[in-house]
């Protein structure tokens, strides 16, 4: 609809009474699903065809570490250009997305090379990469890649220095910190919330596949999580549960209740129980603690992945071979009764409003 015929029906609803004052501006047209799928493929394969051109009339100089880092780096700084300039083009989008992809990986194997193939430094300077790009760039997807490629990247490091125990703990933590400020950082919305959904990606990911799954098939590596021995592996499962108890009491205040009141209690019950099951179970308390936080913010994002890994990781649980089926069963069926009894006990100290509003006084 042209600008003419916009203003002549805006004008006949407003002398039938049906809108009142100025007309609103004209909104962006809805673009069809498989034509932006479309254009996403193209401004792949042009990027791939550009990339390809480069490193081609390049190759030579890729042999250097540090051509192969300054070209990285150019890469880098025109998808920066590339997404300031038109933000919302799914071609262009998807075009500056691989040609970061390609600066990036240029610039991790440079500083591979120089680092003599540290692991534990060639992580954290792909952590470091990582952040910095996630402020720069402004684009909500490579933001959340920046956000999840950077949590794992400190995972690695974690492993590498024998700390694996406490990654479920490290990244549970990073995400609920966040979470729980995405209304404090309200300003920064689009960039908060690429952060939280990236950082509850690697929390999910190293809750569900945690211990020898995720150092074999993510990280490529195997048997650092016991460096430290057993103490580590029992101060990661505290860490997690206590990760889980700050969640809730943090949540219990955002809502206004004291925690020494009967529904603060009856929380902070349901938490730990949640928490003493997690010494059994590392990753139970960060799922949880995903999924409460994804309920309590209204993100069915958030809460959908929290259930995935709930159900990942105990289906998991359930068919490893560290512990007899029946000792396990006990183990579900103890937790299943005590978390019916926290539920009972939250009826009694906080049960629903009078107003019949039933949906305000669920767990």
């Amino acid at each position: 609809m042209n600008a003419m015929a916009r203003s002549e029906l805006w004008d006949r609803l407003r002398s039938g009474g049906l809108v009142e004052g100025e007309m609103p501006p004209a909104g962006d047209a809805a673009v069809p699903w498989y034509v932006r799928v479309m254009l996403g493929i193209a401004g792949w394969i042009g990027a791939m065809f550009l990339l390809s051109f480069v490193g081609a009339a390049f190759a030579l100089l890729l042999k250097s570490s540090g051509a192969a880092f300054v070209v990285g780096a150019g890469a880098c700084a025109a998808a920066v250009s590339i997404f300031r300039v038109a933000p919302k083009s799914d071609f262009v989008a998807q075009f500056g997305l691989a040609t970061s992809l390609a600066g990036q990986m240029m610039m991790a194997f440079a500083a591979a090379q120089w680092m003599e193939r540290s692991a534990i430094g060639i992580a954290l300077y792909v952590t470091l990469q990582q952040a910095l790009l996630f402020v720069l760039v402004p684009s909500f997807t490579h933001r959340l890649w920046a956000a999840w490629s950077g949590v794992l990247a400190a995972t690695y490091a974690m492993l590498d220095a024998g700390l694996f125990a406490l990654t479920p703990a490290a990244t549970s933590a990073a995400f609920l910190w966040l979470a729980l400020s995405e209304f404090r950082l309200a300003r920064h919305g689009a960039m908060v919330r690429a952060g939280i959904y990236g950082l509850a990606l690697a929390a999910t990911q190293t809750a569900v596949l945690h211990g020898s799954l995720v150092a074999g098939w993510i990280l490529g590596r195997a048997g650092h999580g016991v460096s430290l021995g057993e103490p580590a592996v029992w101060l990661g499962r505290v860490a997690s549960a206590a990760v889980l108890l700050w969640a809730v009491a943090m949540l219990l205040r955002r809502e206004g209740l004291s925690l020494s009141s009967g529904p603060g209690r009856v929380g902070l019950a349901g938490a730990l129980v949640l928490g003493l099951v997690s010494i059994k179970a590392p990753a139970v308390g960060p799922a949880a603690a995903i999924l409460i936080v994804g309920y309590a913010n209204a993100d069915r994002v958030l809460a959908g992945l929290g259930i995935f890994a709930l159900l990942g990781y105990l289906s998991h649980f359930y068919y490893a071979l560290h512990a007899t089926l029946l000792e396990k069963s006990v183990l579900l069926a103890a937790t299943g009764a005590a978390l019916l009894g926290v539920r009972l006990a939250m009826r009694l100290w906080w049960p629903d409003d009078a107003s019949g509003n039933t949906e305000a006084g669920h767990a």
